[in-house]
């Protein structure tokens, strides 16, 4: 999509912001809902593990939602970096257990 990789670290850098936003209001209602709005767009198109995809994205759903405070968006993103966290583990330990075969001698 429009040369989109799939590459993980700028939604992800997205979230973080979104999540850090609690404490130092930086970001208004509406900006946060126009993130999650457009990250829900992408995600079919990230690299991510189709068990963790349902979860993100009901919670960037919820979080494009109105009426919630900047305190429940916050929590919400940080279930999806715990959730982005799981995937880059999942993929290192598939890796991982990829090192003794014979083709990596």
């Amino acid at each position: 999509m429009f040369g989109f990789d799939g590459e993980v670290k700028g939604f992800q850098s997205v979230v973080e912001r979104i999540s850090s936003n609690y404490s130092n209001i930086k970001l208004d209602h509406k900006e946060v809902r126009a993130y999650a709005r457009c990250m829900l767009i992408i995600l079919p198109e990230l690299d991510i593990n189709s068990r963790f995809k349902p979860e993100i994205q009901t919670l960037l759903a919820v979080i494009s939602a109105s009426g919630l405070p900047h305190y429940d968006r916050s929590f919400l993103a940080s279930r999806i970096l715990e959730l982005l966290k799981d995937d880059a583990f999942l993929k290192s330990s598939n890796n991982e257990s990829n090192v003794f075969e014979p083709d990596n001698f």
